[in-house]
């Protein structure tokens, strides 16, 4: 933990003196071009070397900025009291300008969003700076360097001196030091490398050239904004700030030596003249790129929410097509099911039909024919009894005939061999003979002839449509038809009775209607009831024309 402790005072004392060693270079170079007092500079970039050293590396380093401003003011002949003021006062400055961008406008030093640009103009460019020059004024007015009538023009000076050095010099040191390249392509070097000859070139002419740039004609410095707006739009913050850095270097070359167009015949005014400018060209170059940044984060966003909600509805999507697939998997099984269910209720009707036909058939046959015996028995001897006996052998007829129509009804022999026809025929000769109702069969010569499992829904669906046409409608006939319609099927039973509604039909009959529309699902097709012409009801089941081999049928 020693160790570690003593490197860091170790790397501590070396970037203090690194700042210290920055701050003396930059205050150097500002203290050349002093114009009052022999310590206020309109070009004064150590500002913001202090600025960037204590918003990158923290308020240890410190003492370096008080450091390095007390031995340039005093490596210029200012007293060491005074210069250690200056040096109290910049610090004080660059800590107060740092405290305020830190907490209060929760500043982020990559410049990204126009407020961060405002806080920077306002916190550390005008109130940081304004402290700066209010305390280095004051301590050259009071060590006698600077008069009472030239201290107000003293102190705007080295206000728009230290507002320079903040504007021009630290956001390009920011930005170096903490954002990324916006250069990411061999296309947008060669484009930056020809923005900086260009800005180079144009900067020279307005500001270097004496016979192309006229003295005091400021429209001719206005032609340098088209290339900060390249720079900021194409190059962000970085671009823009070096932009600004590369033009303010050669307008003061220029100024200085008497050329451009804010060269007067006082190089104060002079001096005053492009500070202005060089503060409004920095200013203008921020926001534009906090701008057109801020609005590319905006792009991303919409761009990266737009993925979002795409990955999102697709995720959605999947989960439906999930979710349908097993619903359709589920009603498939539902339908596999009822399929089963209505087999199962088939064959057990089948198996009724045949105990009927093979059991409770072959006894009554037998107690016929020793009925028939007895009877003629009785008739031999002449016993009153014999036509009571006569009676009985027809009633036994009656109920074994009976009895065979109901098992051909319940077991349709002829439906194993696929022959819709025969069975739906033998049904309404049954409705005919045991009801006592007029019943017609009409079988169109363009029907496809479904296969057995088809046949025996249709023939089942037959019936129960029948019995209810027996039990409900109270008429005198019924119709049973078998048509081709289109690509579709239609099997339809109607009545000329009294007719019912959908309401009644389900409450009064809701099982047979819901079996009727089972075995409709069991072909993909659909039951309906409906009130016809004459007044009765018509069930109808319709259903696509199943793939197989078409087998005309002759109307009956």
């Amino acid at each position: 933990m020693a160790i570690t402790l003593h490197k860091s005072r170790v790397n501590l004392f070396i970037q203090t003196g690194f700042v210290a060693l920055a701050y003396f270079a930059g205050a150097k170079l500002g203290l050349a071009y002093a114009v009052v007092g022999g310590a206020v500079s309109l070009v004064w970039p150590a500002s913001g070397i202090a600025l960037v050293a204590l918003l990158t590396m923290g308020f240890d380093v410190a003492p370096g900025v008080a450091l390095g401003s007390v031995l340039a003011n005093m490596s210029v002949g200012i007293p060491a009291h005074v210069a250690a003021v200056i040096g109290l006062g910049a610090t004080g400055a660059a800590l107060t300008a740092t405290w305020l961008l830190r907490r209060v406008a929760r500043f982020q030093v990559s410049l990204g969003r126009i407020r961060d640009v405002f806080a920077f103009i306002i916190l550390a460019a005008t109130l940081g700076s304004a402290l700066s020059a209010l305390i280095g004024a004051t301590a050259l007015w009071a060590g006698g360097l600077l008069s009472v009538n030239e201290y107000s023009a003293g102190f705007l000076k080295w206000w728009l001196g230290d507002m320079m050095g903040v504007l021009v010099v630290a956001p390009p040191l920011l930005n170096v030091l903490t954002y990324p390249s916006p250069v990411r392509s061999a296309s947008q070097a060669v484009e930056a490398c020809g923005l900086a000859v260009v800005i180079l070139w144009v900067s020279y002419l307005i500001f270097g050239a004496p016979q192309l740039a006229g003295l005091g004609y400021y429209p001719a410095a206005m032609a340098i904004f088209p290339f900060i707006i390249w720079a900021a739009l194409r190059f962000d913050h970085l671009g823009a700030s070096l932009a600004t850095l590369l033009v303010s270097i050669i307008a003061i070359r220029g100024t200085t030596h008497g050329t451009g167009p804010f060269s007067a015949e006082s190089p104060v005014d002079s001096l005053v003249r492009w500070c202005v400018f060089a503060n409004v060209v920095a200013i203008a170059g921020l926001l534009l790129a906090a701008a057109h940044g801020q609005q590319k984060r905006f792009h991303r966003l919409v761009m990266a929410s737009h993925k979002e909600l795409e990955r999102r509805v697709q995720e959605r999507t999947q989960d439906l097509e999930r979710a349908n697939n097993e619903l359709k998997d589920e009603m498939g099984r539902r339908r596999r099911l009822e399929s089963e269910l209505i087999g199962v209720g088939d064959h057990h009707q089948r198996l009724i039909g045949r105990e009927l036909h093979d059991g409770l058939g072959q006894h009554l046959t037998s107690l016929g024919f020793y009925c028939a015996t007895l009877s003629r028995e009785l008739q031999r001897q002449g016993n009153p009894a014999a036509a009571d006996a006569a009676t009985i052998v027809e009633l036994v007829k009656q109920a074994s005939l009976m009895t065979r129509r109901i098992s051909h009804g319940l077991d349709p022999v002829t439906m194993q061999s696929g022959d819709l026809s025969v069975a739906l025929q033998r049904l309404a000769e049954t409705t005919r003979s045991l009801n006592g109702m007029g019943c017609t069969l009409r079988i169109a010569s363009d029907v496809d002839v479904p296969d057995p499992p088809t046949q025996i829904n249709l023939y089942r669906a037959a019936q129960e449509a029948v019995n209810n046409a027996l039990k409900y409608s109270q008429g005198s006939h019924i119709w049973i038809e078998l048509e081709r319609q289109g690509e579709v099927q239609r099997l339809s039973i109607s009545d000329d009775g009294v007719g019912i509604d959908t309401d009644q039909m389900e409450q009064t009959s809701g099982l047979g209607l819901q079996n009727l529309r089972h075995r409709a699902s069991l072909l993909d097709g659909s039951c309906t009831v409906t009130r016809n012409a004459m007044g009765g009801t018509t069930v109808a089941i319709s259903y696509p024309i199943p793939e197989g081999p078409v087998h005309a049928r002759e109307s009956l």
